[in-house]
């Protein structure tokens, strides 16, 4: 089996996944570091015994209704107590810009940077093209509708619509409302955006689906200029975002490099946060790998947590034991490392392969 890739794989479907780790069992120590790999519900590999696995599934459907990692303890007669870390591993999200002009074009470049996966949509080709949008993961020239109707819907999907004129923005609209998208936001003026609303309305549109329209879309931070405006689109997105949404993002290159290390069996260790209580700068889920120079992938949240993770992993670089770590950012040590958090991080160190 290798769990790793078998999540890549799984996350480069948009699939959500979970991957479970045996992290403590007294009884029967060779079952630390046994994992199994979930698509939702659905068991996609994994090495547990079917005792074992029967304990585990009903937490499953706990942590993906629950959106956030967690460790679980239960008891399995032939093993004893077991405790193991479920990752909720989320399909890193979709922005879907619909007009590529000047805001599409700030949206684009500053969401980049904040990890969406950018699709950008205009039906004019010099203003559809990788050169004007190098940032994007994909840019489409084509009928708003055409685009649109070709792109599977996901529920993590956010959709922005930024036009040139009314008549594109009521198309663009009249299709986002059929799709279960997590933000739906039109850009416009009160007055505009009421009448096109209104008109919907008497067509006959669910109100409940216009009620989830974000427009006049962004934050009401006082932009003027395209980069602000597209700012202030973003941290509306964020926001809704956030507020549903409590898991870790999954980090793109954590997972490739243990895909890779999988692959060619190097050694290397992985460090990462199953559980947490007060404030701490990093939520469970979060990893960082180590490495036998000492370099590392990854983030726990960096400061003296970090350091002392690192640290506590290069001293398992040779070992196969994983082992339990609990760093204490109390309010009196996190001021001394000049950091806002004073919580407590339960670590779990893991040697690779």
């Amino acid at each position: 089996m290798e769990p790793y890739n078998t999540v890549l794989n799984s996350m480069q479907r948009s699939e959500t996944t979970l991957l479970v780790t045996v992290t403590s069992c007294p009884g029967y120590p060779k079952l630390i570091g046994s994992k199994a790999v979930y698509s939702g519900k659905a068991l996609l590999a994994g090495v547990f015994e079917p005792e074992v696995a029967a304990a585990i599934d009903p937490f499953i459907g706990q942590v993906i209704s629950g959106g956030r990692s967690s460790l679980f303890k239960t008891a399995v007669s032939q093993y004893g107590e077991i405790t193991f870390f479920i990752n909720l591993l989320l399909p890193r999200p979709r922005l879907i810009i619909l007009g590529g002009g000047h805001v599409g074009g700030a949206l684009c470049k500053l969401a980049a940077l904040l990890d969406y996966q950018v699709i950008l949509i205009d039906d004019r080709p010099s203003f559809a093209n990788e050169k004007c949008h190098p940032d994007a993961f994909q840019v489409i020239c084509d009928r708003f509708d055409i685009a649109l109707d070709r792109l599977e819907a996901s529920v993590s999907d956010y959709l922005v619509i930024v036009t040139r004129g009314h008549r594109y923005d009521r198309l663009c609209l009249e299709m986002s409302l059929n799709r279960d998208a997590a933000y739906i936001g039109m850009i416009g003026s009160h007055k505009r955006v009421k009448t096109l609303l209104q008109e919907l309305a008497a067509a006959g549109c669910c109100p409940e689906r216009l009620a989830r329209v974000h427009t006049p879309i962004g934050l009401a931070i006082g932009a003027v200029t395209e980069s602000e405006i597209a700012l202030s689109i973003l941290a509306e997105i964020t926001a809704v975002r956030r507020s549903s949404d409590k898991a870790e993002t999954a980090q793109l290159a954590v997972l490739e490099e243990l895909s890779a290390l999988e692959q060619s069996r190097q050694h290397a260790v992985l460090v990462t946060i199953v559980e947490t209580f007060g404030s701490t700068p990093r939520k469970p889920g979060s990893q960082m790998i180590v490495y036998p120079d000492g370099k590392t992938t990854g983030t726990i949240g960096g400061g003296c947590s970090e350091a002392d993770a690192r640290r506590e992993a290069l001293l398992q670089i040779n070992s196969d034991r994983p082992l339990f770590f609990r760093q204490h950012l109390t309010a009196d040590a996190a001021a001394e490392e000049g950091m806002a958090c004073g919580g407590i991080m339960e670590i779990f160190i893991e040697p690779l392969p």
